[in-house]
């Protein structure tokens, strides 16, 4: 049995940059994570929608509420936009197909990417690497207790039960799942095996079917959410940006004309 390293952490006040000052480089120690507020970017919705392929256009007409369709249209406009500014190519010209193993990439491109949403917020993280992120909104009324003997350990359960609140159940949540994204394991039966506590971890490589070590990274987006970020970098740089999209739609505009 071969063994990888899950190293976990939490990075306390993180400072967001602004987005239109980025020159959209990345080096292979990088990871760019991206936090787009859906409520501030409800006027620019009709932009985003131009820049979506049939395919696209369908899917987001499959959302029966309102608030699902325009939260698909938004982070999908967004992350043409950002893949466009990083690739140097229009943003229509993206095509997005799934990989051998089921995880979403970019058609003959090396730049990898992962999306989650909650509330209010979109994250994207961005990177040369294997990334996942997953950020939840904590809701002090979700019941999850029910859930906890199937996807946690017990020393996983007793850390939430001495928390006392949702934050605890809600930051090792996304802790499990950024790293099944990471990996396109998804949620399955292994989940309470895949550790998510504070620390350094050894678990068996065929848990994530994965040869490679893991750092995970939670962060706060707001006062309100809790995400993590996990990638195959030990030493990554995470950097965290706002995008600012009024004062770069115009470049954006270019790629439907």
């Amino acid at each position: 049995m071969d063994l990888i390293k899950v190293s976990i952490g939490i990075q306390n006040d993180i400072e967001w940059h602004d987005g239109a000052r980025y020159d959209y480089k990345l080096d292979d120690e990088s990871v760019d994570i991206w936090r787009i507020n859906i409520s501030s970017n409800l006027a620019l919705v009709d932009d985003f929608f131009k820049l979506l392929l049939p395919d696209e256009i369908v899917r987001a007409n499959r959302y029966v509420q309102k608030k699902d369709r325009i939260r698909f249209v938004i982070s999908r406009g967004v992350l043409r936009c950002l893949i466009s500014m990083y690739t140097h190519q229009p943003a229509t010209m993206i095509k997005f197909v799934v990989s051998a193993n089921k995880k979403p990439c970019i058609l003959n491109q090396n730049l990898k990417y992962n999306i989650s949403h909650a509330g209010d917020w979109i994250m994207i993280a961005i990177s040369n690497n294997e990334v996942g992120v997953d950020t939840e909104e904590v809701d002090q009324l979700f019941s999850y207790k029910e859930i906890l003997v199937d996807n946690f350990s017990n020393d996983e359960i007793n850390y939430i039960a001495h928390q006392n609140s949702a934050a605890g159940f809600f930051l090792l949540w996304t802790r499990k799942e950024a790293l099944t994204k990471a990996t396109a394991q998804g949620l399955d039966d292994n989940l309470k095996y895949i550790p998510c506590l504070n620390g350094d971890h050894e678990i068996s490589n065929s848990l994530l079917s994965s040869s490679k070590n893991w750092r995970l990274t939670s962060f706060q987006p707001d006062a309100d959410n809790i995400a993590t970020v996990a990638t195959a970098i030990s030493n990554a740089n995470i950097r965290y940006w706002d995008v600012d999209f009024e004062k770069l739609l115009p470049c954006f505009k270019q790629s439907v004309l």
